[in-house]
């Protein structure tokens, strides 16, 4: 059957040839992986691990190196000690309250407000000092202030008043429960040292700050600051969008990204370049802060770093100090509006100026109320009352506020560095200085009320140009007690009293007569005694190749023999030359040195009168030597140096010298003491300046330059005063009339509140006193002790008058001239003369106007009355300054009488005194 045949074929079964070879596998090639696959293997391999892994040991190590390095800075600058002292700063001496004073609350309220106290209901850190207001009293609670080397040195105290409120009733000393009769107070604050240098810095505790001032600020600068963790992730974002967007007027304009821990550690440990470096580094220093320290911690370090402004060029440092400088408050006191403004001033404090720019101050203010109300920190109500309430800055006024106090502050902060070489410890310590704030006040005020009066004889000046200086120091221990450096602080801050290199004139020739009177004991030239005569007349004094011929005050001579004593109590001008050439006037200058004077380079004969230039303070200096009778004593307004707990660390002892022995210091004292008796500053004695041989003894020399001067003193106190124009121009008037008022005043004032300060020298007993006669200084006999000397009883004068002899040019000071008015033998003096001065002349002065109505003053009468002393001679004039200086007077031909009402004593004539 055909179906089943089988078909052969010769076609092999193998493959085809070449097909095997061409179908053979060697290798297995995988598909190829998708793109995203392909990509993840390019980046996770091992080689990018291995790369990670060393990048991130490397980071890690890094982060680590930096966190311990960076911890350790911290460490160092904020955790080692206090960054900020509450206590530090520089203190006046204490206030001595007295039983019976005059003092109104309100003043006693305000000087313990100055003293850094606060009233007791006031919520604040617990170690302030604080005062609680009764109903006719104050009750004084000293703080960790009033505590020294452990011990509370100011007691507790209930303070009353009198009914009228304007005097101490009295004083309770709490710890003992009884009354006493004086009590010391805690000092004032005068100032106090910024960590940078150029300002002030009151520090503050987180407890002293109002919760309003504290939510004011974070709103402003940081709002997530008690959130985050050193960065303000949040803020930053705001701060970009915010510049993108450009909302310049908006309430969060000017916002920055920094977070308030960013910011304290730009300003404590970083420096302001504007690198990523710094930014990165502040950041990563602020993680690190925030585990060293609390948020209360780094708030309160920031708000008494930050800088607020300046003041009179001084920089302003934290909430505390800016409270006092702009609203005359403690921190703790402040009102929302007034932290407002603050907190409103942070970013920027120069561009919101309050003194300079009030409107857009008040504007920024308001933007922060705006946006502490927008986060519900405020209510719509406290928001209202706050933007509607007016902008009150406090107003500095340099006689109720200052009262001269910067200058002695910034002469204190230059002399800091002499006593703490440490300008970083400077920040941290109490500084304690002498000034007494009852006397610095005194002093202020005299000077300003003095220099008011002046202004009226130069109505041509402009208006400050005429200024003074005064210097007060106790020479036993050189502390400065009141220092004056001109009238007005904030106009400027140039001391007078410390920087002011003027001609002191004949305050220096004390040191002339010192050097003569010191020949006793330096034999290389010719012995002088105060009893030495040098005739008065025209000389010629030749130095070099060049020739100095001086004239006396008024050019006049007298062509007598004059002893030293009385050269010096007339301000002779030649003979202080002629003496101090025959000293030798390089000696003389040696001594002003030794005794606190600069030294001159090269000496010349005119530098006998004062044209070797010096300041206030030098001058004081100088006069330590006679009060000390021959021990000078460098000034120390820094009495002790604490620790901010009370710790003393430095505590200064006076820096003495022997420049002369005592013996010739208290020659020159009885002859400066003459100065007053009779001399050139008798005038004083109208202030009730009378020496009382053993109780009371006044000694000074008035100077007159280009300036005026006066140097006085008592064996506690020594004072100089200055007064001139700041433009170096001439005053053209006596110190009797420039400078001696104000040495009057001020002294007054000074030893009735000191009145254990009066005293007389002891003399010692290598002195002996002796009758001379004044005409050629020759012996008539040694005196003891006692000077019991007897003349023979003298007839007693009918009463007398004479017509005054009025100046013949204009402008001349009013002087009676009396012409031998008693027969009385020669060698006697006569005092105790009573006069009845009476005189009428017409004020024709341009301008000038005693009675302060606006109109020239018409022909006026006056009559003055006065006990004067008059040396009567052999023969010539005496001429008598009846002390009107205020009665300078045109010329002309006035008619007035001087008449003797009582008849004089007669004694022997003073004695002399011989080395």
């Amino acid at each position: 059957m055909p179906e089943n045949l089988t078909v052969r074929t010769t076609r092999s079964k193998m493959p085809p040839k070449g097909w095997v070879r061409a179908r053979r596998i060697y290798t297995f090639k995988e598909p190829p992986k998708p793109l995203w696959k392909r990509v993840l293997g390019k980046i996770f391999n091992y080689w990018t691990l291995t790369a990670f892994l060393l990048i991130l040991l490397g980071s890690f190590l890094t982060l680590g190196y930096y966190w311990f390095e960076f911890s350790d800075r911290i460490d160092r600058r904020l955790l080692s000690g206090d960054v900020f002292t509450a206590s530090a700063g520089i203190y006046s001496a204490p206030k001595t309250l007295r039983k019976g004073e005059a003092i109104t609350q309100q003043t006693l309220l305000d000087y313990l407000r100055a003293a850094g106290y606060i009233d007791k209901n006031v919520k604040a850190d617990h170690t302030r000092s604080r005062y609680s207001i009764s109903e006719n009293g104050i009750s004084i609670e000293p703080g960790i202030t009033g505590t020294i080397d452990g011990e509370n040195v100011f007691p507790p105290v209930l303070v009353k008043f009198a009914k009228d409120g304007k005097s101490i009733a009295s004083i309770a000393d709490q710890r003992v429960g009884k009354e006493v009769d004086r009590v010391q107070l805690e000092p004032r604050i005068l100032s106090t040292i910024a960590r940078e240098g150029d300002g002030r810095r009151k520090t503050v505790a987180f407890a002293d700050l109002p919760q309003h001032l504290v939510k004011a600020i974070i709103v402003t600068e940081d709002r997530a600051f008690f959130e985050h963790y050193g960065v303000n992730i949040r803020g930053i974002a705001r701060a970009l969008w915010s510049r993108y967007e450009g909302e310049d007027n908006a309430a969060l304009a000017n916002q920055g990204g920094s977070s308030i821990t960013q910011q304290l550690v730009k300003n404590l440990l970083l420096t302001r370049d504007p690198t990523w470096e710094r930014k990165i580094t502040e950041a990563y220093m602020s993680i690190i802060l925030e585990t060293r320290l609390s948020k209360q911690e780094i708030f309160t370090l920031y708000v008494n770093q930050i800088y607020l402004g300046q003041q009179a060029g001084v920089s302003i440092y934290g909430v505390g100090e800016a409270a006092n400088i702009y609203f005359g408050k403690d921190v703790s006191q402040l009102t929302l509006a007034e932290s407002a403004f603050i907190a409103g001033i942070v970013r920027s404090p120069n561009r919101y100026g309050p003194y300079k720019n009030p409107e857009k101050v008040t504007e920024r203010r308001n933007q922060v109320l705006m946006s502490m109300l927008e986060v519900g920190e405020i209510t719509a109500a406290e928001f209202e009352s706050a933007r509607n309430t007016k902008l009150e800055l406090k107003q500095i006024s340099s006689k109720q506020d200052l009262q001269g106090m910067p200058y002695f502050s910034q002469y204190v902060v230059d002399t800091l560095p002499s006593i703490v070489s440490d300008p970083e410890a400077l920040q941290h310590l109490r500084v304690y200085t002498s000034i007494d704030p009852d006397l610095q006040r005194i002093a202020y005020e005299t000077v300003v009320k003095r220099l008011e009066r002046l202004d009226k004889f130069f109505p041509k000046q402009p208006p400050g140009n005429l200024n003074a200086a005064l210097v007060a120091m106790r020479p036993k221990t050189g502390e400065i007690v009141a220092m004056v450096g001109g009238r007005d602080y904030l106009e400027t801050q140039f001391n007078r009293a410390t920087s002011a290199m003027r001609q002191p004139g004949s305050v220096f020739k004390p040191f002339v007569y010192t050097a003569a009177i010191n020949s006793a004991y330096d034999t290389s030239s010719r012995v002088f005694t105060a009893a030495t005569v040098i005739k008065d007349e025209k000389k010629i004094f030749t130095s070099g190749r060049d020739t100095y011929a001086p004239n006396n005050y008024g050019d006049t001579f007298t062509n007598k023999e004059t002893t030293l004593r009385d050269a010096l109590v007339k301000s002779k001008n030649t003979i202080a030359v002629d003496v101090g050439m025959q000293v030798n006037i390089g000696r003389v200058m040696n001594l002003a040195h030794k005794a606190g004077l600069p030294k001159v380079e090269r000496a010349y004969p005119s530098m006998a009168l004062g044209t070797a230039e010096a300041t206030p303070l030098n001058v004081a200096t100088g006069y330590t030597m006679f009060a000390n009778l021959g021990e000078r004593v460098l000034p120390m307004p820094i009495t002790r140096v604490t620790a901010g707990d009370g710790t003393t660390k430095i505590e200064p002892q006076p820096d003495r010298k022997q420049v002369v022995r005592s013996d010739v210091a208290y020659i020159l004292n009885d002859i400066m003491k003459d100065i007053v008796n009779r001399g050139t500053a008798a005038q004083v004695q109208g202030w009730g300046f009378r020496n009382e041989a053993g109780k009371r003894a006044y000694a000074g020399k008035t100077g007159t330059s280009r300036d005026g001067w006066f140097a006085g003193f008592t064996p506690e106190l020594v004072c100089v005063v200055y007064v001139g124009f700041d433009d170096n121009a001439d005053l053209g008037m006596k110190g009797s009339d420039s400078a001696m008022p104000i040495w009057a005043d001020f002294m007054k004032a000074a030893l009735d509140l000191h009145p254990e300060w009066n005293g007389d020298w002891q003399m010692p007993a290598t002195i002996r006193k002796a009758e001379i006669d004044i005409r050629n200084g020759s012996l008539i006999r040694e005196l003891d002790g006692a000077e019991n000397a007897t003349v023979a009883a003298q007839p007693t004068p009918s009463p007398w008058e004479c017509p005054i002899l009025f100046p013949s040019t204009a402008g001349q000071n009013f002087t009676v001239v009396v012409h031998d008015i008693l027969e009385t033998p020669t060698n006697v003096l006569c005092t105790n003369y009573t006069f009845t001065v009476s005189y009428r002349t017409g004020c024709r002065q341009p301008g000038y106007d005693r009675t302060n109505d606006g109109k020239a003053d018409p022909t006026y009468f006056r009559s003055s009355t006065g006990t004067w002393n008059i040396l009567n001679s052999a023969g010539g004039t005496n001429s008598l300054l009846f002390g009107l200086s205020n009665d300078i007077i045109t010329a002309g031909d006035y008619t007035g009488m001087v008449k003797l009402t009582s008849a004089p004593i007669v004694r022997p004539r003073t004695p002399g005194f011989m080395a």
